[in-house]
């Protein structure tokens, strides 16, 4: 017998993976119309004449929303989805990113958005193919015209008035490391079986670090009918996407950001690309004026406490998904169990995502200040010591010279040869020169007679001999900073001369 998870946990569950179910009263526009009392009667008497099924069998039956979740079917199959839609996300599957990223209006617009999709003009080695719903692939800026005008005028109908867009564009994307062939294998496949009935487009990008495929769909299909993309079909797409992805042996999740503890609000991709450009959008700077307002009046955020429980309420439709698995005989859904687990231990904070991108930016501005620092060192290249001052040097030069040599004489054996001599100490040095200064007989060049020559050298060892007398301070600071004022200089000069590459 197959796992069920219980009708209560589907539907904690439902409201985790998917977003609330939109329902449509009224078809094609206009305000939906108020039932008919004599139908609603009528059904009523009717449904009075068939017996109502047990609160058992009712209780089992899953709802809209879990139906929306993990698609149709009986229980057993919709348990099944859930436990390996869970499964992806304990062990953090990439997640798929399917976005609507503009709207065309007119054929020269449509012409625009052809040309950036497959770079026309960038040059022969960067253009690229654009796929048509038909099959062809359009390479000349000729053949794209016309399809936009075709667009174009389809869209209008003998209308000159019309104002609507003619065209969708959207993007489907994955992280780095994706095989864009693949990626692009399993776009076209979606394309296909969603947008059966309408016309469109696709061209795959790979010059960013991930690959991604630009969708184009005419908003009018080929029955006259026309599209509003809503929350719903971007949640259909997202799964429908990832299907095809995982068909194609490329590991992909789709779900939303609150099952994996995250901020749910949207944002606009204006805002993401200003963000990865380096920039501060205003929604960001009106995000840390109110956290800045709210802590000078001694507030708590209401935010952070929607978000925490928001949270809360994940965390326990987890803990009770957990529950129910490590209770099943199947040793699988019992490894699941554990690694979600270890999912939910490991949930990031409640953070808004204005907060969490200002902390995310403060973090790379220091990662790129710290690696500027490296380079500016060198690589590999220690930091520089703290220069020591001159009195500091001054004294460890007196303890050195004062210091006699006190290492042990070292046995050494005929087949080992001996170590190195030491060199002399300054005094021995001098009592050298002492005594060969008593062999001289003449000194021809300062005119010293061999007497004053040993009294000169005499007193120089009774002066090493001496204590050093104290140094003033002042002094030797003044010294140590015109030291590193010339040093600090000549690295100017060095960095200054190759900043701008090498001279000509």
């Amino acid at each position: 017998m197959s796992f069920r998870f219980s009708s209560g946990t589907m539907d904690s569950m439902a409201g985790v993976f998917a977003p609330p179910k939109k329902y449509r009263l009224g078809s094609g526009g206009g305000s939906p119309k108020a039932p008919n009392a004599g139908g609603t009667m009528l059904g009523i008497a009717v449904a009075s004449m068939f017996p109502k099924p047990s609160s058992s069998a009712a209780a089992s039956r899953p709802s809209v929303q879990a139906k929306h979740a993990f698609g149709g079917g009986n229980q057993a199959r919709m348990s099944g989805r859930a436990v390996m839609t869970m499964d992806r996300t304990s062990r953090r599957v990439p997640e798929v990113m399917v976005r609507i990223t503009g709207r065309q209006h007119g054929g020269g617009h449509v012409l625009a958005n052809f040309a950036y999709i497959s770079r026309l003009g960038h040059g022969p080695e960067k253009e690229l193919g654009l796929e048509t719903s038909d099959g062809d692939v359009l390479r000349d800026g000729r053949h794209m015209q016309v399809l936009a005008q075709d667009w174009h005028e389809w869209e209008m109908d003998g209308d000159a008035r019309r104002k609507g867009a003619t065209s969708i564009s959207m993007i489907l994307s994955m992280p780095t490391g994706t095989d864009p062939e693949k990626l692009k294998a399993a776009a076209v496949d979606f394309a296909r079986e969603e947008f059966a009935n309408r016309s469109w487009v696709a061209g795959l990008h790979v010059d960013r670090d991930h690959p991604h495929v630009h969708i184009t769909i005419a908003r009018r299909d080929l029955d006259g009918r026309r599209f509003h993309p809503d929350r719903d079909d971007l949640f259909r797409w997202r799964q429908r996407f990832a299907e095809k992805l995982r068909d194609r042996g490329i590991e992909a999740n789709a779900t939303p950001t609150r099952a994996r503890g995250l901020d749910p609000t949207h944002e606009h991709i204006a805002v993401q690309k200003m963000r990865d450009k380096g920039q501060v959008p205003r929604i960001d700077v009106s995000r840390a004026d109110r956290a800045q307002w709210l802590l000078d009046q001694g507030i708590a955020d209401p935010v952070k406490s929607v978000l925490a429980t928001r949270q809360a309420t994940v965390r326990a439709t987890y803990m009770r998904s957990i529950t129910e698995l490590s209770t099943s005989p199947s040793f699988a859904d019992q490894v699941v169990a554990q690694s979600l687990e270890k999912f939910v231990a490991s949930l990031p904070e409640a953070e808004a995502n204005s907060a969490r991108a200002m902390r995310e930016a403060d973090e790379r501005r220091r990662a790129r200040e710290a690696d500027a620092l490296k380079i500016d060192r060198g690589v590999d290249a220690p930091a520089p010591a703290e220069p020591l001052s001159t009195l500091a040097r001054l004294k460890a030069l007196r303890d050195k010279t004062a210091q006699r040599d006190a290492t042990p004489a070292l046995v050494t054996s005929p087949d080992k040869p001996a170590p190195p001599e030491r060199p002399l100490e300054v005094a021995d040095r001098l009592q050298a020169l002492i005594e060969r200064a008593n062999k001289l007989t003449e000194r021809k060049d300062d005119g010293e007679s061999p007497d004053a020559a040993n009294e000169r050298l005499s007193a120089l060892i009774e002066k090493t001999s001496q204590p050093v007398a104290p140094i003033e301070t002042d002094r030797a600071d003044e010294i140590v900073r015109q030291v590193q004022e010339r040093d600090r200089a000549q690295q100017e000069r060095d960095r200054a001369r190759d900043r701008d590459g090498p001279s000509r």
